[in-house]
């Protein structure tokens, strides 16, 4: 690019004598005066017209203007101006007079420039912003999530003393689509997982021969972790996001409010069955989850080594015990609780749009997911201490 293409990029001005005693100086402004093209150049602008008591401004040869540049104008000319300072442009007058309403110091806004600071601050200062940003994001989910999880925890005491205010109806269906219809999935995903698993182990142990420990191994981590995780995970995804969209889209079409113009609880008849069912269903999935991931380790250690069936539930038998399930079975009721809670806070919290609906389905089922494994971290560290 040559000098003068180069120039004309910038925002740039020059300045014509007046005429006669008491006429205006000229102003014509070339360039783009937008925010990326105004460096240094209201210093220049100033020094240019500082003997001048009156200025006029042609504008012809003037490409662009935005707010910026409008605001350089506005505090360099000041009361210099003669006439209107863009006649034949009504927008460019309409942006002028709107930032001559604004308050504000030129040389504050140089001290403020984003060029006029060292370069190697710039990082720095966003990186911290955003983990203000986000640690602000987190504490307020955080605050949200448990006064959620308190009027949840409320309505189920109250529904445990009186059993009348469940909706039952709505309580069955609910635990067929989140917990029944689930299982499919559930099961075919946690045989490939056991059987992947079991390849590796055989696979590695059978360097040191002791390929045979890779059922115990295989049994152990289906039953303590596997088994329940990716049956949650898989359940995060369906039902929290389910429940996020069911609920926002009640929320979109004012179903919600009206229900409680009816003196209806949305929480009562929307949050509190989702919540159930899936605290009832979720030990079945799970269960579901772990005999699936122990079906399909058991058959890829027959074709890996040969051994039957029968020998894969003898070592069950012999050297897994019970403890390992209880592991894994106890931190369902938590991880289904957190699942529900989650997609119908999200669904609670849609705006009136698609997009706020389609980001509130995404958040739902990140945030389930990422408190699914966080949880199950959790119950890892406090379960360390139980022997296999």
């Amino acid at each position: 690019m040559s000098k003068a293409a180069a120039k004309s990029i910038q925002a740039d001005f020059s300045v014509q004598e007046p005429e006669g005693e008491g006429s205006a100086a000229v102003l014509t402004l070339t360039g783009h005066w937008v925010i990326m093209r105004l460096e240094g150049i209201a210093g220049r602008l100033r020094a240019a017209i500082k003997r001048y008591d009156k200025v006029r401004v042609d504008s012809h040869k003037l490409e662009t203007l935005d707010t910026a540049g409008a605001f350089v104008l506005r505090q360099v000319l000041g009361d210099k101006l003669d006439g209107d300072v863009f006649p034949q442009n009504e927008s460019w007058n309409r942006l002028y007079g709107l930032v001559d309403t604004c308050k504000g110091d030129l040389d504050t806004y140089q001290k403020d420039n984003p060029e006029k600071r060292r370069f190697w601050l710039h990082p720095i200062y966003f990186m911290l912003v955003y983990l203000g940003q986000l640690m602000n994001r987190f504490w307020r989910g955080f605050i949200n999530q448990s006064t959620f999880m308190g009027h949840v925890i409320t309505l189920w005491m109250v529904s445990i003393v009186r059993p009348s205010r469940i909706r039952w109806a709505a309580l069955f269906n609910l635990m067929q689509r989140a917990g029944l219809e689930a299982l499919p999935i559930v099961f075919v995903t946690n045989m490939f997982v056991g059987a992947t698993l079991a390849f590796l182990l055989v696979l590695t142990l059978k360097q040191f021969g002791a390929a045979v420990f890779a059922v115990d191994m295989v049994a152990i981590g289906v039953l303590r972790e596997f088994g329940p995780l990716i049956a949650a995970v898989l359940v995060s995804g369906r039902s929290a996001s389910a429940f996020a969209a069911e609920i926002g889209s009640m929320k979109m079409n004012q179903e919600i409010d009206a229900m409680r113009v009816l003196g209806i609880d949305p929480y009562e008849a929307l949050v509190l069955p989702r919540v159930v069912a899936l605290v009832l269903m979720m030990p079945l999935v799970t269960f579901v989850g772990m005999a699936a991931g122990m079906f399909g380790g058991a058959l890829a250690i027959w074709g890996s080594l040969g051994n039957g069936p029968a020998f894969f539930v003898q070592r069950l038998h012999d050297y897994v015990p019970v403890v390992n399930m209880f592991v894994g079975m106890v931190k369902t009721p938590f991880l289904a609780i957190t699942i529900a809670v989650v997609g119908c806070r999200m669904g609670m919290t849609v705006k009136d749009d698609v997009i706020s609906l389609g980001r509130q389905v995404t958040t739902a089922v990140v945030q389930s997911i990422f408190l699914v494994f966080m949880i199950d971290a959790v119950f890892a560290m406090l379960f360390n201490g139980f022997v296999f």
